[in-house]
């Protein structure tokens, strides 16, 4: 009697997991072992910051309440004593101020002055040399209308034309400190044909005090009307 197979034929072929590689095997469990790790961790992971989230809306809940609660006004009473008295101004100290007051209202900054004159000097002007008086403060009777001549400020140079010298006049008039520019003289040098100019102004400075009217004397006329 003849044996027949009734296996089918793949089963013949099939391989066995003792026949496959040790390094395949051991591969793939590896890879099996990071991926169930890797997914722990994200659980974890997602688990905690989910807590961490709960406690931030909790927090912020709780911040929305108390932000609603009105809390009573606080009064800081203010102090109205100074905690270092001033001290009295005596006399003498009185007397030391109004002098210094009275100085400082006639003082002059002739640096000043300088500074805002060179600003305005033309580039073609030559300048010699400057003189500088201070402003009298000689007391003026009322109604005179008596004004004497610039002597505040005087400079002394030379240029090219009369033209300049005109353009530096009209400069000094924006000066603020200065008032009443005036040309003193301006002649041409036959020799060099540079002209040679002084021009004047006025510094600004205290007002002169006015003198007080003088008194009339009316006892005389009431002794002559009563005799009469």
């Amino acid at each position: 009697m003849r044996a027949v197979n009734l296996l089918p034929k793949d089963d013949l072929h099939a391989k066995s997991i003792k026949n496959e590689d040790p390094a395949v095997v051991i591969g793939s469990a590896l890879g099996l072992i990071v991926l169930i790790a890797l997914a722990g961790a994200f659980y974890m992971a997602h688990h905690a910051a989910s807590g961490e989230q709960a406690k931030l809306n909790a927090a912020r809940l709780e911040l929305g309440k108390l932000s609603l609660i009105k809390k009573p006004a606080v009064h800081v009473r203010k102090q109205t004593r100074p905690i270092i008295p001033v001290p009295a101004v005596t006399g003498e100290e009185s007397a030391l101020m109004s002098a210094v007051s009275s100085a400082m209202s006639t003082r002059i900054a002739w640096d000043r002055i300088l500074r805002e004159v060179s600003l305005v000097i033309p580039d073609d002007i030559t300048v010699n040399g400057i003189t500088m008086t201070a402003p009298s403060n000689a007391p003026v009777a009322p109604g005179s209308t008596e004004t004497a001549a610039p002597t505040g400020l005087v400079i002394q140079g030379s240029t090219y034309s009369h033209d300049s010298v005109a353009r530096l006049m009209s400069r000094l008039m924006l000066v603020p400190d200065l008032s009443d520019v005036s040309l003193s003289s301006s002649t041409a040098d036959p020799g060099t044909g540079n002209v040679i100019f002084q021009v004047e102004a006025n510094v600004k400075g205290a007002p002169p005090p006015i003198l007080p009217p003088t008194p009339t004397d009316t006892s005389t006329d009431t002794t002559s009307s009563g005799s009469s």
